[in-house]
């Protein structure tokens, strides 16, 4: 039986605290999946569901429902076959560098810099996107002392990301969200989101962040939406309700 699966809405979020592979199967069509999957050479060790990457990502990819778009991030120095179990109903469309402005030694290579891999189909064009960049402008890395995950992620990056592969009022899902920078990103350009993860501490960590970016207001993309408030519900099982009611709402 697996353990009980505790989900958090906050504005036009909705986070479950829980194993990735039991809640992509509630939940509905989503614009875009981006999203850092857990990897074996994270520089501080293994972090919690990251004993098996090759087979937790085998098994998302099998149990997802098949989005428009699939962004996945990895460090420059990840085996690229690890990419292997994307559904073929979504072809390759983009590699994307994404540099950072201080480079690091992981032993004998320069291991700080990730690519992101875009799979399916591109944005509209419009707004100035019609030429789609291959290197994001670098940014700062994030240091992990200061929320304490220890693969972090830039959140100008994230930004980046979320502008140019999703458009505003579209669902983006991070099946391993992390600390929530994608979270954060999406509530900050205007986007819905769906993060999943399995520790507490990074969920906890992750919903007062999404939190604190949803009370900012959209950053972009015109005026802040209001927010529609925030609500927990920790006796959730399971039998996740589908979100497809969630996904059909627009923001006001």
């Amino acid at each position: 039986m697996s353990d009980p699966i505790e989900r958090v809405d906050i504005g036009r979020a909705s986070l479950y605290r829980g194993n990735a592979l039991d809640v992509l199967t509630q939940i509905g069509a989503v614009d875009t999946i981006l999203s850092d999957p857990v990897w074996p050479n994270c520089p501080t060790g293994l972090i919690a569901g990251s004993e098996d990457p090759p087979r937790l990502w085998q098994e998302t990819m099998r149990v997802m429902r098949i989005p428009t778009r699939l962004v996945v991030v990895l460090r420059g120095d990840s085996d690229p076959r690890f990419l292997a179990p994307v559904p073929t109903a979504l072809p390759f469309f983009r590699l994307i560098h994404l540099p950072y402005t201080i480079p690091a030694f992981v032993g004998r290579k320069l291991g700080r810099d990730e690519i992101a891999y875009w799979f399916g189909d591109p944005i509209r064009p419009g707004r100035g996107r019609n030429l789609i960049p291959s290197r994001a402008p670098a940014a700062q890395p994030t240091d992990a002392r200061t929320n304490g995950h220890p693969c972090s992620r830039a959140l100008k990056h994230f930004d980046w990301l979320v502008e140019w592969t999703s458009d505003p009022g579209e669902t983006i899902l991070d099946p391993f969200m992390g600390s929530g920078t994608t979270g954060v990103a999406a509530m900050r350009l205007g986007r819905r989101f769906i993060g999943i993860e399995i520790d507490p501490k990074w969920f906890d960590l992750a919903c007062r962040q999404i939190d604190q970016a949803e009370r900012q207001g959209v950053l972009f993309d015109g005026p802040a939406i209001p927010r529609p408030g925030r609500s927990r519900n920790p006796t959730a099982t399971a039998g996740v309700t589908p979100m497809l009611p969630l996904l059909d709402r627009r923001p006001p």
